[in-house]
C-alpha cells in the first residue's frame, strides 16, 4: 500500500460567518472517525449550491467556522477505522458534508461518498463528477420511471442544463428548455437543443402550453421556484409531476392551484441528490460508476472558464457569482 506523509496542519479557505468572504487559515489535520477518509484535494469546483451554502441558504452538516466545498477530486491519503471499499492512493471524485470540505488542501469525507476515477480522467475533469452529472443521470432515471417522453427544464442555460440537453437527447427524451435571456437561447441551440423558450416573452405560457401538449411533456424539473413553478405546471398535461431541485429565485413556491392538484392529478415534490435514492447508484454500483467515468469524458464533461489558487478563492467566487451562465470556475488548493 502506498504511503503518504500526513501533515499536522494544512491550508484551507474557512468560512467564519455566513455571507462573508473566506479566510485563508492554517488548520489542524483532524483525526479520522469510523468510515472516514482523508483526501488530498487537487481540484474543487464552485457550484450554485456552494454559493447558497456560503450565504447560509443551503442545508449541510457544517458548524461554523468550517471549510466549505461540496465536491472535488483528489487522492485518498489516509483511511479511518473500518474503511474497506477504497484504498490509499486511489484517485477519486467525492462529495463532502463534513466541516472539512473541498476548499482546503485536504478534505474529510465518508468512504461511501467517493467514486474512483479512471487513470485517463484528469483532476480537472473529475472535479465536477457528482453534483451535476449524477443529478442529470438520476433525472433521466426519474423521467423513465414516470413514463415521460418529454420534460420541461428551467434555468436550462446552466452548466447542468447544457449537460442535461446532451444526455437526454442521447436517451431519446425531448427537452423543453426554459431560459431568461436570448444569449442563453443561442447557447443551448449550439448544444443541439430543439426546443428553447424564453420566459420573458409575452407569449411564453401560451407557447409552452402548445409545445408541452404536442410533446406530452409530463415531467418538469424546476431549479427556480417562486411563482414560476405553479405557472409552468398549469400549462402541462394532466397527471404531470413537478420535481423541484433548486430555489434560485429565493422565493417560496407559489401559484400552484388546487384545480391542478385535485382535478388534474398534478404533483409537486422535491428532488435533491442527497435524498433521491435510486437503485441506479454510482457510489455503490460498480457498473454505474464505470458508466459515469465514460460519460465524464463526453456527454457529461464539464468545462471551466478559469482556475484559481486557494488564496484567490474570494476573487474567483465574486466573478463566478456574477456570470453563472458562463463556464464554472475551479479552485486548486494545492497549487
Amino acid at each position: 500500500m502506498e504511503q503518504f506523509v500526513i501533515p499536522k496542519t494544512f491550508k484551507a479557505a474557512q468560512l467564519v460567518e455566513y455571507g462573508k468572504d473566506f479566510q485563508i487559515v492554517e488548520i489542524e489535520t483532524p483525526q479520522l472517525q469510523e468510515g472516514q477518509v482523508l483526501i488530498k484535494v487537487e481540484a474543487a469546483p464552485v457550484n450554485p449550491s456552494d454559493l447558497l451554502l456560503k450565504a447560509g441558504q443551503y442545508p449541510a452538516e457544517k458548524v461554523l467556522p468550517a471549510v466549505l466545498g461540496l465536491e472535488g477530486s483528489g487522492i485518498v491519503v489516509q483511511l479511518g477505522p473500518n474503511v474497506q471499499n477504497v484504498k490509499v492512493g486511489t484517485k477519486v471524485a467525492f462529495t463532502a458534508n463534513s466541516n472539512y470540505g473541498s476548499y482546503g488542501q485536504y478534505c474529510v469525507t465518508f468512504s461511501q461518498q467517493v467514486i474512483p476515477l479512471d487513470d485517463d480522467i484528469s483532476f480537472e475533469m473529475g472535479a465536477s463528477s457528482i453534483v451535476n452529472p449524477v443529478t442529470v443521470m438520476l433525472m433521466l432515471v426519474e423521467t423513465q420511471e414516470l413514463g415521460a417522453k418529454a420534460i420541461v427544464h428551467t434555468a436550462a442555460g446552466s452548466a447542468l442544463g447544457r449537460m442535461l440537453v446532451r444526455y437526454f437527447q442521447d436517451s431519446g427524451i425531448d427537452v423543453i428548455n426554459v431560459v431568461r435571456r436570448q444569449e442563453q437561447v443561442e447557447l443551448l441551440q449550439k448544444e443541439g437543443a430543439k426546443y428553447v423558450l424564453n420566459q420573458t416573452s409575452e407569449t411564453f405560457l401560451k407557447d409552452l402550453n402548445a409545445l408541452a401538449t404536442q410533446l406530452n411533456a409530463t415531467v418538469f424539473f424546476d431549479a427556480i421556484g417562486g411563482s414560476l413553478t405553479g405557472q409552468i405546471l398549469s400549462q402541462l398535461p394532466n397527471k404531470s409531476t413537478a420535481l423541484v431541485y433548486g430555489l434560485l429565485s429565493g422565493q417560496p413556491i407559489s401559484d400552484v392551484t388546487a384545480n391542478d392538484l385535485l382535478f388534474k392529478s398534478k404533483i409537486v415534490k422535491g428532488f435533491w441528490l442527497a435524498t433521491s435514492v435510486h437503485k441506479y447508484n454510482p457510489f455503490a454500483d460498480l457498473n454505474v460508476s464505470k458508466k459515469l467515468n465514460e460519460l465524464l469524458k463526453t456527454t457529461l464533461k464539464t468545462e471551466y472558464s478559469n482556475q484559481y489558487p486557494l488564496e484567490q478563492i474570494n476573487q474567483g467566487i465574486q466573478i463566478y457569482s456574477q456570470n453563472q451562465t458562463q463556464k464554472k470556475i475551479l479552485i486548486r488548493p494545492n497549487q
